[in-house]
């Protein structure tokens, strides 16, 4: 009986060892590139969002909030998808005044864990002081969102 449970442990052990090296979530994003920070989302104070779409697409805006006392020249979206899947990526900024202007509408068909950069600037001379990001796509799929701001 002792022969057999050790027996049954061991392939355990090697099962568990096997399924732990086989890489199954997407890696940190990248360092951010000289004279750019990564802006931190307005409620967890994180740079990096994590969001797995839902039937209603209720959870698709996060927003980044762009620190004052620096005027920042342009911007860098950072998506990596989590399924290959098809993906529309929205980006819009929002200022003080109340109004707001798109920076980005694009669709990705996207591959899994590729990282897509997605530069952009403001269409005035004017600093946001807030960046949003609107994914939406297919039910049950997941992705990864920060935003840059680049002197």
């Amino acid at each position: 009986m002792k022969k057999i449970l050790l027996a049954t442990t061991g392939l355990s052990m090697i099962a568990a060892a096997v399924t732990v090296s086989h890489p199954t979530q997407a890696q940190p994003l990248p360092p951010a590139p000289a004279n750019c920070v990564y802006l931190k989302e307005v409620t967890t104070r994180r740079p990096i969002i994590r969001k797995s779409i839902t039937t209603n697409n209720s959870n698709a805006n996060t927003d980044f909030a762009v620190p004052t006392g620096t005027s920042y020249s342009s911007y860098i979206g950072r998506f990596v998808p989590e399924n290959n899947s098809r993906f529309q990526v929205d980006v819009n900024l929002k200022y003080n005044d109340g109004s707001s202007s798109t920076a980005v509408s694009r669709t990705i068909n996207a591959r899994r864990f590729y990282l897509y950069n997605q530069p952009f600037r403001t269409s005035t001379n004017r600093q946001p002081f807030q960046i949003n990001t609107r994914v939406a796509g297919s039910r049950n799929t997941a992705y990864q969102v920060a935003v840059l701001a680049c002197l």
